[in-house]
């Protein structure tokens, strides 16, 4: 293992939260989700920052409407329509002069663990980038990529490469069976996010919570 992660991750490690999801199947803004006293969003923040140095926000919500950690950087894609794809390679760029590691995740999944995050990390040694797979699919937004790779990806968004599961393939990447994740993450709750209303009352429900008063209407 390269000197550099014997620092751990709190020296080297950043994270970018892809917050550009239109909630079509949700209907309703997924950053604004409530969990457990808080937004999707700050809790996926909270969890990040324990093991990131920094943090950058990858969206167009309302970021004004969270109780954000003052050192978040908020930015936008620079290139519209171009999917999670741009907003990791916005994430990582703006990233690069400060780190030399990403965390990438989004936001909706607040049962993100950060003993995951640190599994992940020590699992890059020279490799370009960690990512989990199985037979079925590649979790490539739960993931760590070095933030040198921007301007890669900004070629393969130039071709209309824009698949962020092929980023485990077109780059020297560890990937790692997702089995192997259970020793942290028992549950693999770090790769469920919520993307319908039925995710979210499920959710609640496993937690013996009621779903907020504003929220009920709009999820019928």
């Amino acid at each position: 293992m390269p000197a550099e992660e014997n620092k751990g991750p709190g020296q080297l490690l950043g994270a970018v939260v892809l917050c550009g999801g239109k909630s079509t199947r949700l209907g309703i803004d997924k950053t604004q989700l409530i969990f457990q006293g808080q937004t999707f969003l700050e809790r996926v923040v909270e969890m990040v920052q324990r093991v990131s140095a920094r943090i950058v926000l990858v969206g167009d919500t309302d970021f004004s409407r969270h109780n954000l950690p003052d050192n978040v950087v908020i930015t936008g894609d620079q290139q519209i329509g171009k999917g999670p794809l741009e907003g990791i390679r916005v994430g990582l760029q703006q990233l690069e002069r400060q780190v030399p590691y990403a965390f990438v995740t989004s936001c909706d999944v607040p049962l993100i663990k950060t003993e995951l995050i640190r599994y992940l990390f020590h699992q890059i040694g020279d490799y370009q980038g960690v990512v989990p797979v199985n037979k079925s699919r590649v979790f490539g937004m739960t993931a760590i990529y070095r933030t040198e790779l921007h301007p890669a990806i900004g070629q393969r968004i130039a071709k209309e490469q824009l698949r962020v599961s092929d980023l485990a393939t077109a780059f020297f990447v560890n990937r790692i069976d997702v089995e192997s994740l259970k020793v942290v993450d028992p549950d693999l709750d770090s790769l469920t996010n919520v993307n319908s209303a039925r995710d979210y009352v499920e959710l609640l429900q496993r937690f013996g919570l009621d779903c907020p008063e504003q929220f009920t209407d709009r999820l019928g």
